[in-house]
């Protein structure tokens, strides 16, 4: 989620347990008999491939040692390579590492799995992608009657910015967009819970739905507020979506854990990372830490209403949806899945690929599905190449120097990746 290079939330979190690497690179498990000649040149080729992973990886955070980085890369239901590397927690105590149960908020990631969860209750017959969404919300939304869900799904909505309004902005930490750091009035309280009445009065009538492509973190908020009609509140909404994202199941022969939805659950307090802002002061650059003033997980990390962020977790929890998705058929139809990977005509005109709730990208003559996401001192790159079922996943929790801070890391393992494949 891009939100003021600062804020993002999420419904739900996924976890999995610790990992032992095993496989090929052509994501088959190693035989217990003797290997043949071709096992061997596989074994060699992945062991190769680790190596690159692991010299790209250290390489891409020289400049920033201590931040917090996952990263996974699984292919066709099995863990190819991963790597913890800096701090969750490094500016108050306790200091704690980054493991493989430490959990990050995904930003706008969790846009393309909120969206993923909102096609399947087409496929089930309980939305409809080109109704006006007052079949489900009635008048509570401004221009309720003109948006449909295809339209919040694509980014083609014309809904401002609410984030920028001038009566959401004193409601966040300074920084956001909108407000100079640091300036203006301020009411943001980390340990208070949101409303989506709160959020509401930031959303005015669209301009010309439908024409255009223009990505917004609005059309998400409502998007999840859709959901929260249809299936009878949020408690209902994280109950179906803990059960919807099941399928995903543990990727073998990993032991994957679920899907939880609990904010203040003890496995999510005591794994859940920091987020770090760098900001520049008279001494220079210091890492203001987001999670400042908070007793637990600041209440606009994650969960309701902010359906711009959707989900926090970790790298692996985030692969194995996306693998679930795109390589083993457990989430959606195969028709659907491809309507959701194809640019929209108004993204085309926009020179974007985005479609429904995704958008491709190409590396090194590798064209990659997913998302990508920036808030609250988090960033995440979460990608499959589909056509030989890897996905790359990248995530880290300081959102500078770069913008998105987790593109620069996944980029060079992209084309580590790409060259091995060729």
């Amino acid at each position: 989620m891009l939100w003021r290079n600062w804020r993002a939330s999420s419904v739900a979190v996924v976890t999995v347990a610790a990992l032992t690497l095993v496989g090929t690179a052509d994501g088959q498990p190693v035989s217990a008999t003797r290997p043949s000649s071709h096992q061997d040149d596989q074994s060699t080729k992945t062991r190769h491939l680790r190596k690159a992973l692991d010299a790209e990886l250290t390489k891409a955070i020289a400049g920033a040692p201590d931040q917090g980085v996952q990263a996974v890369l699984l292919k066709r239901g099995h863990l190819v390579w991963s790597s913890n590397r800096g701090m969750a927690i490094n500016n108050i105590h306790p200091a704690m590492r980054v493991d493989d149960d430490t959990l990050f908020n995904y930003g706008s990631f969790g846009k393309m799995l909120l969206g993923v969860f909102a096609l399947h209750q087409v496929e089930k017959g309980e939305l409809d992608l080109d109704a006006p969404i007052s079949k489900y919300v009635g008048d509570d939304i401004a221009g309720s009657h003109q948006i449909t869900l295809r339209m919040l799904l694509s980014h083609t909505t014309g809904y401002n910015n609410l984030y920028a309004d001038p009566k959401i902005i004193p409601l966040f930490p300074p920084g956001t967009e909108g407000a100079p750091s640091g300036t203006g009035p301020n009411k943001y309280q980390p340990n208070k819970p949101f409303t989506f009445s709160e959020l509401n009065v930031g959303i005015h009538s669209p301009k010309k739905p439908g024409a255009r492509f223009q990505y917004e973190n609005t059309n998400f908020i409502i998007l999840l507020q859709v959901l929260v009609k249809k299936l009878g509140g949020q408690a209902a909404v994280q109950h179906e979506i803990a059960r919807f994202f099941a399928r995903a199941g543990s990727v073998a022969p990993e032991n994957g854990k679920q899907i939880t939805q609990d904010r203040y659950a003890r496995n999510t307090l005591s794994h859940f990372a920091h987020g770090y802002h760098p900001l520049q002061d008279g001494l220079g650059v210091q890492d203001y830490n987001t999670a400042y003033g908070a007793t637990g997980v600041p209440t606009d990390a994650f969960g309701f209403p902010f359906g711009d962020g959707s989900f926090a977790g970790t790298a692996l929890g985030a692969a194995q949806v996306l693998d679930a998705l795109f390589t083993r058929d457990q989430l959606l139809k195969k028709s659907t899945v491809q309507e959701m990977v194809k640019p929209t005509p108004q993204a085309r005109a926009a020179d974007a690929t985005y479609g429904l709730a995704t958008r491709n990208t190409v590396v090194d003559g590798v064209t990659w599905q997913g998302h990508t996401g920036t808030f609250g001192g988090f960033t995440s790159t979460a990608f499959t190449d589909i056509q030989r079922g890897v996905t790359l996943v990248v995530l880290t929790n300081r959102d500078r120097p770069s913008p998105t801070v987790s593109d620069n890391i996944w980029t060079p393992l992209a084309k580590a990746y790409a060259a091995a494949a060729k």
